[in-house]
């Protein structure tokens, strides 16, 4: 199950990078960028993709484990590396943003409050993922059995 997650979550960064840049103009794409580095997006998307594929393994039998966590390795640094979605990455956040408003965030992050979260970041996306799964977890067999009745019908 929790390969099937990451994979739609692969499937989405590849959907959203296939769509078309709308008239942004090249100094609220630049100000989106800038963001971008100030929040060290780059080693957070990385952080976050290593905690998803951790969650993901934890699956996957142990003997088995290592070797899907460098083929998922190998296939996220083919198709889904920073370098691949950063300039979709930052139209996303020009879309969302007036560049004031990003700068505000620049401004923000910029602050001994914003360094901070920037900092607790991948503590807070790892201890989020795993409360997430101890939810699925817990209430697995009435998952399992919604699934069932779900596609009882189409089989």
């Amino acid at each position: 199950m929790k390969i099937k997650l990451l994979i739609a979550a692969l499937l989405f960064c590849v959907a959203a990078r296939a769509q078309t840049t709308p008239n942004i103009t090249p100094a609220h794409l630049q100000t989106a960028e800038d963001l971008l580095r100030t929040i060290h997006a780059d080693s957070l998307f990385k952080q976050n993709m290593s905690v998803m594929l951790q969650q993901a393994s934890t699956n996957i039998p142990e003997d088995k484990r290592t070797k899907f966590i460098e083929v998922m390795n190998t296939f996220i640094a083919k198709y889904v590396s920073w370098d691949q979605l950063k300039d979709q990455l930052a139209v996303t956040y020009a879309k969302e943003f007036t560049v004031a408003e990003i700068k505000g965030l620049i401004t923000f992050y910029n602050t001994p409050l914003g360094k901070k979260l920037l900092l607790k970041q991948p503590v807070l996306v790892a201890k989020g993922a795993a409360l997430g799964q101890q939810m699925v977890q817990s209430h697995q067999v009435e998952l399992q059995q919604m699934m069932e009745e779900a596609f009882k019908d189409s089989k």
